[in-house]
């Protein structure tokens, strides 16, 4: 199994101007950054606007690699989003001529609504649900000759992971790390675990993870920094 940083040097080496597309939910689109927007054209798919100007990790990873590589990145992840809806969209979200694909998704297939039932699914089933879309979407981009690099995004606060008046917290973040994890060795994609990183991070600095975050779950300017440079040492381009 190939690292991150082998897959996008090849992929850098392999031709002119790369195209590189982002996938995910908030924390790619930028929730809760600075300037955050959602409402800006071209659209990426019905209501969902762009980020363009607001501050994460996407937009700086953007900056960084179209002044120092020839390539295009395009983030078209949305907030709010599934990986059913990266599937169910995936001839919008994908273009033809996307060399690498790097996608973070999973933050919104923790929950269950308790408006559709009056008892959650077991975290048994709703992990080998999740483990059965990540399957499917890795076939997809392959199919489609995609190079694919995936991730599995940050830990959120005790308060995020627990259950609310609207919905069940069945899965948590550090199942959504290990169910990437099991994809990735039984697959052989390659992944970046921001779970693990962004822990350690923390661990190391002695600092708390709900000091990055602005609302439990999405990154303040700070933790946008963080994950931005966690991210750019472990494709090794700083």
């Amino acid at each position: 199994m190939k690292k991150p940083y082998e897959i996008l040097n090849e992929t850098l080496a392999s031709k002119k101007n790369v195209k590189i597309k982002l996938l995910g939910d908030s924390i790619t689109h930028g929730h809760s950054g600075t300037g955050f927007t959602e409402d800006q054209p071209p659209f990426i798919i019905e209501t969902w606007g762009r980020n363009i100007g607001g501050y994460c990790w996407a937009n700086k990873f953007k900056k960084f690699m179209e002044e120092n590589f020839d390539c295009s990145v395009v983030n078209n992840a949305c907030s709010g989003t599934n990986i059913q809806f990266i599937i169910e969209n995936f001839d919008v979200l994908v273009d033809d001529d996307d060399d690498l694909v790097i996608c973070a998704i999973g933050t919104n297939n923790r929950h269950f609504w308790k408006k559709d039932a009056t008892t959650p699914p077991s975290r048994e089933e709703m992990g080998a649900l999740f483990y059965e879309y990540l399957v499917k979407l890795y076939g997809m981009l392959k199919a489609a000759n995609k190079t694919v690099i995936f991730m599995a995004n940050i830990p959120a606060s005790a308060e995020d992971e627990a259950d609310n008046e609207e919905r069940w917290r069945v899965l948590h973040m550090d199942d959504i790390n290990a169910i990437h994890k099991k994809a990735a060795e039984n697959l052989g994609f390659a992944l970046i675990s921001m779970y693990d990183l962004f822990s350690e991070y923390c661990k190391t600095n002695n600092i708390s993870i709900d000091s990055l975050l602005d609302d439990g779950l999405h990154p303040n300017d700070r933790g946008y920094d963080v994950m931005y440079d966690l991210i750019i040492k472990e494709l090794r381009l700083g």
